[in-house]
């Protein structure tokens, strides 16, 4: 009698042992991420279950991977390791049944890192906006907005020799640090100011008296440093009279406007504005001085006339003092 249940137990080891392993109808996956960036880890569970659905005790799992350059995996326990990016299945075996899921590995992001400086304020926008982090590679444009009050002065770091004026457009290879400064900004408004030009003789004789006057309007950047940047404007009214015309003749006054710009330059305190039109014809170079919410100064003024042949009468003078406002 117990040579007989010896000789069956042996039967049932050469056949497997108790027969689990021929319960296992499918293999449930569960990963932990199935998006890891490079050098990130994850893990892989497998549940050996029978046709009920019901997890099967006993079974040992084997796992795989399809590329192991993207990503390996541990055979015996299912831990991921990202190493390029790409897509890998993941295939666990499980008494004699198979289980898979894919794994796509995500490059390692970078990042945009915005510092502001300047006395001023603003905002500095990134499009894609990103949080701040972006996939190697991404295309980002990176703007500038001046609060009220400021101006957006100057592109640094990643965006440096970008002029102001522009959007700074980058690509993400790499970690980037932008430097956006923006400093305080005033606007200033004078009274109207007035100028001699002196008087002119044209070619038949005639006599003209030529004056200017106009608005001048500065826009005053406060660098935090001490000095002064911006801008500056004016429309200057060019009149011209005629005082004497010889006999027989006649001679015609044309009045007209024009415009002038240029930068500001100098000290807080002390600055001054070198202005021009497109043509160059109108001059006006501004100097003045400020105090708290007034700046006194005066400024040369030239202006070149021209006759109906282009032969050019030059005039010029100075406006005296005059004061401009802060807005």
């Amino acid at each position: 009698m117990s040579d007989t249940r010896l000789l069956v137990i042996v039967a049932l080891v050469a056949c497997g042992g108790s027969g689990t392993e021929a319960n296992v109808a499918a293999v449930q996956l569960q990963s932990t991420n199935t998006n890891p960036h490079v050098g990130e880890t994850a893990h892989v569970g497998a549940t050996p279950v029978d046709a009920g659905g019901v997890a099967v005790q006993g079974v040992a799992c084997v796992f795989s991977s399809s590329s192991p350059g993207v990503a390996a995996v541990d055979v015996s326990n299912g831990t991921v390791s990202a190493l390029s990016p790409g897509v890998t299945t993941i295939t666990a075996t499980c008494g004699g049944k198979a289980g898979a899921v894919d794994i796509t590995v995500r490059p390692n992001e970078v990042t945009l890192t915005v510092q502001k400086q300047g006395n001023g304020g603003g905002g500095v926008f990134a499009s894609p906006a990103g949080s701040p982090n972006y996939v190697p590679g991404t295309s980002v444009t990176v703007t500038a907005t001046a609060n009220a009050g400021s101006a957006f002065t100057a592109w640094g770091g990643a965006c440096a020799g970008v002029a102001s004026s522009s959007a700074c457009d980058l690509v993400m290879n790499s970690d980037l640090t932008v430097i956006a400064t923006f400093e305080l900004s005033e606007t200033f408004l004078s009274g109207t100011w007035n100028a001699s030009l002196g008087s002119v003789t044209d070619g038949i004789g005639c006599q003209y008296s030529v004056s200017a006057s106009g608005v001048l309007n500065l826009k005053v950047v406060e660098r935090s440093n001490g000095t002064a940047a911006g801008s500056a404007s004016t429309t200057a009214h060019i009149n011209i009279v005629n005082t004497f015309a010889p006999a027989f003749t006649t001679c015609t006054a044309l009045p007209f406007d024009t415009s002038g710009s240029g930068d500001i330059s100098g000290s807080d305190a002390n600055l001054s504005a070198p202005l021009a039109s497109s043509g160059g014809n109108f001059t006006m170079t501004f100097t003045g001085t400020r105090s708290g919410t007034t700046i006194n100064g005066s400024a040369a003024v030239h202006q070149t006339l021209r006759d109906g042949s282009g032969v050019a009468y030059p005039t010029s003078g100075n406006t005296g003092t005059f004061a401009l406002t802060k807005q």
